[in-house]
């Protein structure tokens, strides 16, 4: 399980998340959705610690840190213990899809080099980018490109896998081969929390919903009762708007 508690982040005198709690249980997926500019991505980014909260607490498994006062072995900690699929994949242009994946197993978690590479084999299979384990970054689509961040960001053996609007750069025709695979993580009880604008994805996979905006948690509940009958009136005006 991981548990966040009263994290706060500012960006100048811009209160961009305001006391968020959050609570995900082990094998769950959470999907954060909201207007755009409300600190779904930061809610991210703040985890791991690529933006450091002014505020705030985080346990996971027996782990537990002060935001306010976190050293750097409690940041590398966090990192080495949660993984983020960004928005653009973020790969090593000057590495093939398989080193992408061996890359971070050497020199981070200092697996052997034969072990490092029959795990990237194994989950470029899972994706279904075997065939293209030898290939360079620019000659992959973008939806190639996701589905090989997805399986380096599994391969660390994370207790959650973040993921930062994972289709939002892609060509709509590449969007729904990064989906299935995500489906499937969510079959095989993968912890993920999921900041995403497609509602129908975030319907069908979710656990839990979170709607946010201005910084706040307005309303969380299981994703019947978001889209069906949620009970703040921003929500529904957000699901009426974003599922025309």
């Amino acid at each position: 399980m991981i548990e966040i508690k009263g994290l706060c982040k500012k960006f100048g005198d811009q209160q961009v998340l305001d006391h968020i709690d959050l609570k995900i249980e082990k094998g769950k997926v959470v999907v954060v959705i909201g207007p755009s500019g409300t600190g779904k991505s930061t809610l991210l980014r703040c985890i791991n610690v690529l933006e450091k909260p002014e505020e705030g607490h985080i346990r996971l498994e027996g782990f537990e840190a002060d935001f306010s006062a976190i050293s750097k072995q409690d940041i590398q900690t966090l990192r080495s213990r949660t993984s983020m699929v960004f928005q653009n994949s973020n790969l090593y242009r000057n590495k093939t899809a398989l080193q992408n994946i061996t890359t971070p197993l050497i020199l981070v978690k200092k697996i052997k080099r034969e072990e490092a590479e029959r795990t990237g084999v194994e989950l470029l299979a899972k994706v279904g980018m075997l065939e293209k384990k030898d290939a360079y970054p620019e000659t992959l689509s973008g939806g190639e490109k996701q589905r090989v961040g997805i399986a380096r960001a599994m391969a660390v053996n994370p207790d959650i896998i973040l993921f930062d609007e994972p289709t939002s750069a892609l060509d709509p025709e590449l969007v729904n081969e990064v989906l299935d695979v995500i489906r499937e993580l969510a079959r095989q009880h993968t912890t993920m929390l999921i900041v995403t604008h497609e509602m129908k994805f975030a319907r069908s996979v979710a656990d839990e919903i979170v709607f946010m905006e201005g910084g706040h948690i307005v309303e969380q509940a299981p994703p019947e009762k978001i889209f069906s009958n949620p009970q703040k009136e921003r929500t529904r005006q957000f699901i009426q708007t974003n599922m025309e």
